[in-house]
């Protein structure tokens, strides 16, 4: 069923849980069925892939560390070691059931184990639920895309869309192709930016393929409204002279986005 409350930035969270694999089989079988008729969530559901296909060419194998699940462990067996000692002492303070003197109790084995089968669930459940919140935390950040400071749509000398360049927080900058752009052999493409005319033109980066790509620039003062963006065609490794060389293929001027 349509929420027609949702936002699109509910939609995105949806739709990167949904292409991660997050949520259980009843879940999943409910969004397969609303992807039938939704076409909101079809294209969330598509951005999600694109971003998540990205995440899958750029970062590098690693696996989780024996030694983070052992300190994990660590820190709940000194939160609920007692959990065992606590439950065999409540059980010893109950008043005996039996008539006549009241004499020593003998503790019972089965309470032991009880208490101490207790403590190993209660310390299992929470390393699962850390687990899990750690797993959402880094799935919530994933899904959710960082909001560019500005976005300048780059523009070729017949005035047609090239790029879009998102600057993002942390001199990051995020260039989306709209088309495909001609590199000569032995050429590459450069992303340049012009923070002032004292500085002049400052290199983000090189563009390895004409795909959907963030590159970490230079430490610059933070982007403005009607900086220039450009991408020019340089030699492979870069421009020699480190200012732009080659010509233009698109330029434009950033815009501070009404989102």
């Amino acid at each position: 069923m349509i929420d027609r409350n949702e936002t699109s930035e509910d939609l995105d969270i949806v739709a990167g849980e949904y292409v991660i694999g997050l949520g259980d089989e009843a879940h999943r079988h409910a969004i397969d069925q609303r992807l039938a008729s939704d076409a909101e969530l079809r294209a969330a559901v598509a951005r999600a892939r694109e971003r998540f296909h990205e995440l899958d060419l750029t970062a590098p194998v690693a696996s989780t560390s024996p030694q983070m699940w052992q300190s994990i462990e660590a820190g709940i067996g000194e939160e609920l070691g007692n959990v065992a000692d606590f439950d065999s002492a409540r059980s010893a303070s109950r008043p005996s059931q039996a008539t006549g003197p009241q004499t020593a109790a003998r503790p019972d084995p089965s309470q032991r184990r009880t208490a101490s089968t207790r403590g190993a669930f209660w310390r299992g459940a929470m390393a699962a639920s850390i687990a899990g919140a750690i797993a959402v935390g880094l799935a919530y950040t994933w899904v959710k895309p960082p909001s560019p400071n500005l976005i300048v749509v780059l523009l070729d000398a017949e005035a047609q869309p090239v790029s879009i360049v998102e600057a993002l927080p942390g001199q990051r900058v995020r260039v989306v192709p709209l088309g495909p752009i001609a590199v000569p052999e032995g050429k590459t493409l450069q992303v340049w930016t012009l923070p002032d005319a004292q500085t002049g033109p400052v290199s983000i980066g090189l563009l390895a393929a004409q795909t959907a790509e963030t590159l970490q620039g230079p430490s610059l003062p933070p982007p403005k409204a009607d900086q220039l963006y450009e991408i020019t065609i340089e030699p492979a490794g870069g421009s020699p002279t480190g200012k732009p060389t080659g010509p233009i293929v698109g330029k434009g001027f950033a815009r501070i986005p009404q989102i």
